[in-house]
């Protein structure tokens, strides 16, 4: 290993430029002698010395002997054992030599290739070179044989050229490219982040979707909803392809509102208004989110309203196909109207239905009420949830039927009644216009509280859930008499106790007559009315003359037939009339028709004296 040290390798020298390419001579050469295997140092010395320029060598012919001779030993096979061990042991010392060879070799590439790869090279040098030389002694030069070729390198720095420009063109693209995408992709997060920080700013929940923490939502919905509601008030806000912000699934593309009408019989009289709905491309997200609130909420109503229908087969709630119906039977309320409940999708509402009606305000205030039970239900619920929870039981609770058809039924049970008691005070007042009597009349109506007077919402509502009263009053004034008032005094209820209204007669002098249908109550106010005029016409009569209140009959003893000994009056609502008879005479006044041209107390005179 000391000579390897002081080994010094030197490149060839450089031909000259007038020597012919290696190329060209490699090539003449095959062309001239064959191939390479077939030339040997033998046949050129062969060639040169049949051609008497030189002889061969005695160490050449003593060579060639040798090497004869070791062919035929080699050719000799061993004829016992001890040749056959000899033959193994040469042949294993030439394997050891080729294997150091090898592994000398080896070194020698490995030392070479430590200057510049010192990983790998190191990794394959033995252990014992490795302490003798150090890596990276041994250093290497390539040396260029074969002349510059100034015109191919010139095509090749020009084609690198073209390769970089290249490149860097493509480089430069795909940056300009993914600017572009930067700038897109800032837009659509600016534009979707503006309109979710807007509908935050208008007190709309914005949260992450339980189970999908990488996406927001909105929540539209009511805490205190039923569960299959309550679930359905968040809704995925999504990113769409200019960087708007949509609702997941279509919510609030096609929402449904509650519609109440009043019909009588197959017309329409009321119908409540429905919310109208924009175009798709004129709808914004925050009104799509109001229009998904609201359509859920008259769905959650519609749903209580149904299960309590289940119910009330009984006072007349119907289920006829999508629509709840309500018709008030005739014993209980004469001409009252039917009211229909139904949930409608908004783009098929029917646009008759948008036509004024004569009833519609009442349509709608009933709408509103509904609404406003269905809140105070939710806001019930938050307080018992907030109460504090009963002991634990095996018992499950169930879910109450929420009451919002009885308060509603019971305000157009009442409607109706007010209705009729007003149309019959009507008639009797144009009976007593025609007639010449004097009177007033305070017709029924509904008393509601006073707004500026209500503490909270709870008050508000508490008062739908009350009985509804209502009261009438008709006052007579007649000559020589003193005035006289005819009360009505309406209840309504619906509760399991009582259902329907309640109606109680007051007139002077007598005492208070309690009716539950309402025609009982118009005959008694009919006869009311008569004996009231009946006791202002004795009063007017002079002495003599007795009255009978509950016939509505003046009588008086007299000695002769010719004079009038009774008059009585009779008053019937149903046809409109009033008359005033004797034997000898008699007296008549319509509301609708034609009526005699004295008043009451002119013609009673001619009968009474």
């Amino acid at each position: 290993m000391a000579t390897l040290t002081a080994l010094s390798l030197t490149p060839w020298a450089r031909t000259t430029e007038d020597e012919a390419p290696l190329q060209d001579v490699l090539a003449r050469v095959n062309l001239e002698r064959g191939h390479f295997r077939t030339i040997t140092e033998a046949s050129l010395q062969a060639e040169v010395a049949g051609d008497g320029a030189l002889g061969l060598s005695e160490s050449e012919d003593e060579d060639e002997d040798e090497e004869t001779v070791e062919g035929e030993q080699a050719k000799a096979k061993p004829t016992t054992r001890q040749e056959l061990f000899n033959a193994k042991l040469e042949m294993l010392q030439h394997v050891g030599a080729a294997e150091q060879d090898i592994l000398m070799a080896l070194d020698f590439i490995s030392l070479l290739l430590s200057k510049d790869a010192p990983g790998p090279a190191n990794a394959t040098i033995s252990p014992a070179l490795r302490q003798v030389v150090p890596s990276g002694t041994l250093g290497m030069d390539v040396w260029e044989r074969m002349p510059q070729d100034s015109a191919r390198q010139a095509q090749d720095e020009l084609l690198a050229t073209n390769v970089r420009m290249e490149s860097l063109q493509q480089s430069a693209d795909s940056l300009l490219a993914a600017a572009d995408r930067l700038q897109d992709n800032v837009r659509k997060e600016t534009q979707y982040w503006h309109e979710v920080l807007a509908i935050s700013e208008r007190g709309w929940n914005v949260c992450r979707i339980p189970g999908q923490q990488h996406r927001l939502g909105v929540t539209f919905g009511f805490s205190e909803s039923a569960p299959e509601f309550s679930r359905r008030g968040i809704a995925a806000l999504n990113v769409g392809s200019d960087g708007s912000v949509t609702l997941d699934r279509g919510f609030g593309t096609k929402p449904k509102a509650l519609r109440v009408q009043l019909r009588h019989g197959e017309e329409t009289v009321g119908s409540s208004q429905m919310p109208s709905v924009p175009n798709d491309g004129e709808t914004t997200l925050e009104a799509r989110i109001r229009y998904a609130r609201d359509s859920l909420f008259d769905e959650e109503l519609y749903h209580e309203m149904t299960r309590e229908s289940r119910a009330q087969a009984s006072i007349g709630v119907r289920m006829r196909g999508n629509a709840i119906s309500f018709r008030p039977s005739q014993e209980r309320a004469m001409g009252a109207p039917e009211v229909v409940f139904e949930l409608l999708s908004l783009d098929e509402d029917d646009m008759r239905a948008n036509e004024p009606q004569s009833q519609d305000g009442v349509a709608r205030a009933i709408a509103i009420a509904a609404r406003l039970l269905l809140i105070q239900a939710h806001r019930e619920r938050l307080n018992k949830r907030s109460d504090v929870p009963p002991p634990l039981s095996e018992k499950k609770d169930e879910r109450p039927v929420l009451p919002i058809l009885r308060p509603l039924m019971s305000f157009v049970l009442h409607q109706s009644a007010q209705g009729s008691v007003n149309a019959c005070l009507d008639g009797l007042t144009k009976l007593l216009s025609a007639a010449g009597v004097a009177h007033t009349c305070d017709t029924a109506g509904f008393s509601l509280p006073d707004l500026a007077g209500l503490a909270s919402a709870e008050s508000l509502v508490a008062g739908f859930m009350q009985t509804w009263v209502s009261d009438a009053r008709l006052t007579i004034t007649a000559k020589y008499h003193a005035p006289f008032d005819i009360r009505s005094h309406l209840e309504t209820t619906l509760t399991h106790g009582s259902i329907g209204t309640a109606y109680v007669l007051t007139s002077a002098g007598s005492r208070d007559f309690r009716f539950s249908l309402f025609d009982e109550l118009r005959e008694a106010t009919e006869g009311a009315v008569a004996s009231g005029l009946a006791k202002a016409l004795a009063s007017f009569a002079g002495e003599g003359w007795r009255c009978n209140g509950r016939e509505a009959l003046l009588t008086k003893d007299s000695d002769t037939a010719e004079k009038n000994t009774s008059v009585w009056i009779t008053l019937d609502g149903s046809s409109g009339t009033l008359a005033l008879s004797s034997a000898f005479k008699k007296a008549s006044w319509s509301a609708h028709g034609e009526s005699e041209q004295e008043s009451l107390w002119d013609a009673s005179t001619e009968m009474v004296r």
